[in-house]
């Protein structure tokens, strides 16, 4: 039975591909496929914050 981080990453996989991981691997074979594959992220911040304060 795959371990608790590969189940967790398996339901990443899911929601990003669509269906289970075809292979079970290491999670962090896993995990960099997902990095490699998912689109680059924003930066984060706070909402209002270009308005400055003041």
């Amino acid at each position: 039975m795959p371990d608790v981080a590969y189940q967790a990453l398996a339901e990443l996989w899911e929601a990003v591909f669509g269906e289970q991981p075809s292979i079970v691997a290491e999670p962090g074979l896993t995990a960099q496929v997902l990095v490699s594959c998912l689109p680059p992220a924003e930066p984060y911040g706070f909402a209002g914050e270009d308005e400055g304060e003041g």
